[in-house]
C-alpha cells in the first residue's frame, strides 16, 4: 500500500517494560496501549505518564495489526489503535480498529463474527421516534440492540480515554447495510453512522495477503443478496407480466374468438330403447386454422354423470381427433349442511387443429334410465385463461423466491436482537 510520509510514525518507550511505542498522531493522540505488557496509560504533553491500568490478557493476533494501510471506500486510512470489546450482558467481542485518514479526522473500523463495518461520526440532532425508530434525511432506522460494553484490551495511540466507553449507554438502529449509533455519557449524547463492509472489500482494502474468515451467521447490518436483487428482479417481471398480458390481448384482437357450432341434444341413458346405443352426430361446420379449438359440453345431470367419448372429424382428410370428457354433478345435505361436487359442464381445448369442414360424434354413456339434454358448443380461438395465468406464475416465480429468501434471512437476523419487530 502507498505510505503516506507526511504522517511517518515517532516512537517512544513504554513506561513498564521499556518496548517501543509508535507514535502516529501525538498532537491528538494522549493515551496508549502496550501491546507486550499490556499497560493502559496517558502520556500528555507535559508532566508524569499516568498509568489507566493493566489488562489481565494478551490481545491475540488481529486480521489488521497497528501501523496497517489502506484505503475504504477511495480515502487513505491507517490503523493506529486496537480495542478490544464485548457487551456486559454476552461473553462474545468484537474488534475496534481506530482509523487515521488524511482528510475527515479519525473513523473506526468494527469487526464482529467476521462481519465489518466503517463507523463515522454523524453530523446533526437525532431524535428516537416512538421509542424505537431514528429518521434522518435519508432513511428510516429501527432499533436494534442497548447495551453497555467492556473494554477486554486497547493496543496503539487514542485520542480519547477507552476506558470511559464502558460508562456510555450505546443504542444502535439499523437500516441494512446501514447503522446508526447513540452513545450517551458523562459528556453528553454523540451519533455515529456505519456503513457495512464485506471481508473482500476489507481484504481489498488493506491488500492482504489472504483472504480474510468468511462471516458467522447473519451480521446486524448485513444486506441480504436476496433483498438486493428484488427491486430489479421485480421491476423486471412487472414489465415481463405487462408484456405478456398485452400480448394475449393482441393477439385476441388479431385472431378474436368465434363461436362455430351451438346446438343442444337429447339422450336417453335406457339401453333398452332403440336407437339409445346410436352416436350423436352432429352437423359440419368450417374451421379456419391452424389455431386452437375449444369444445364445451353442458349436460342437465343431477346427482349422476355422463361420459362422453368425442370424436372430432375432418370430412376433407378424413382424420380424427379423439378424446373422452366426464360431466358429473353431485349435492346433498351432510348433518345439516349442504354440500356439492361437480359441475354440469366440462370443456377439451384441442391445439394447432388445421383448417376444414368437420362434425363432432358424440358417444354418450351413463348409469340408470335417464334422459339427458347435452348441450354442444364448438369454439374457434378461444381465451386460453389457464396459458395466461401459468405464465405470469412462472414470471412471479422468482421474485417470490426472493421474497421467502428476504424474509428468512431477516427473521435470523432479527433473532439476535432484542428489539426485534
Amino acid at each position: 500500500m502507498p505510505f503516506n510520509e507526511s504522517s511517518a510514525p515517532t516512537s517512544f518507550d513504554c513506561p513498564v517494560c521499556n518496548t517501543p511505542i509508535p507514535g502516529y498522531d501525538l498532537t491528538e493522540s494522549s493515551y496508549f496501549g502496550c501491546a507486550q505488557c499490556q499497560t493502559y496509560f496517558y502520556y500528555g504533553d507535559t508532566g508524569p505518564i499516568d498509568r489507566k491500568t493493566t489488562f489481565p490478557t494478551r490481545l491475540e493476533p488481529t486480521p489488521l495489526a497497528v501501523g496497517s494501510e489502506g484505503y475504504i471506500d477511495g480515502k487513505w486510512v491507517r490503523v493506529t489503535g486496537i480495542i478490544k470489546k464485548r457487551e456486559e450482558k454476552y461473553a462474545d467481542p468484537w474488534l475496534e480498529y481506530v482509523l487515521m485518514t488524511k482528510e475527515s479526522g479519525y473513523q473506526v473500523l468494527s469487526e464482529f463474527n467476521g462481519h465489518w463495518m466503517v463507523m463515522r461520526p454523524a453530523e446533526g440532532n437525532y431524535q428516537e421516534e416512538k421509542g424505537k425508530n431514528v429518521t434522518d434525511e435519508d432513511r428510516e432506522y429501527t432499533l436494534y440492540n442497548r447495551y453497555n460494553c467492556r473494554v477486554l484490551n486497547a493496543v496503539g495511540e487514542f485520542y480519547w480515554d477507552v476506558l470511559e466507553d464502558s460508562k456510555l449507554n450505546i443504542s444502535e438502529y439499523i437500516h441494512p447495510p446501514y447503522l446508526l449509533s447513540r452513545e450517551v455519557g458523562l459528556q453528553g449524547t454523540e451519533w455515529y453512522k456505519a456503513v457495512y463492509k464485506t471481508p473482500q472489500e476489507i481484504t481489498t482494502a488493506f491488500g492482504l495477503p489472504s483472504p480474510l474468515p468468511k462471516p458467522l451467521g447473519i451480521g446486524a447490518i448485513q444486506p441480504s443478496s436476496a433483498g438486493q436483487k428484488r427491486p430489479t428482479v421485480t421491476w423486471l417481471a412487472t414489465r415481463l407480466a405487462l408484456l405478456v398480458v398485452v400480448i394475449q390481448v393482441l393477439f385476441y384482437i388479431i385472431k378474436p374468438q368465434k363461436t362455430l357450432f351451438d346446438q343442444s341434444y337429447s339422450w336417453n341413458s335406457d339401453s333398452t330403447l332403440p336407437g339409445s346405443n346410436q352416436p350423436i352426430v352432429t352437423s359440419s361446420f368450417a374451421f379456419a386454422g391452424p389455431s386452437a379449438m375449444a369444445i364445451k359440453l353442458k349436460a342437465n345431470v343431477d346427482n349422476n354423470w355422463v361420459e362422453v367419448p368425442i370424436s372430432l372429424i375432418n370430412e376433407t382428410s378424413g382424420q380424427s381427433y379423439e378424446f373422452t370428457r366426464t360431466v358429473e354433478y353431485y349435492h346433498g345435505i351432510d348433518s345439516g349442511e349442504s354440500w356439492e361436487e361437480g359441475a354440469q359442464k366440462d370443456e377439451a381445448i384441442l391445439s394447432h387443429i388445421p383448417s376444414g369442414q368437420y362434425h363432432l360424434n358424440l358417444y354418450p354413456n351413463s348409469e340408470g334410465k335417464n334422459r339427458f339434454s347435452v348441450h354442444v358448443t364448438v369454439v374457434q380461438n378461444p381465451i386460453l385463461y389457464s396459458n395466461l395465468f401459468l405464465m405470469l406464475i412462472l414470471i412471479a416465480i422468482y421474485p417470490i423466491v426472493l421474497f421467502i429468501q428476504q424474509n428468512v434471512f431477516e427473521h435470523k437476523r432479527w433473532e439476535e436482537s432484542d428489539f426485534g419487530p
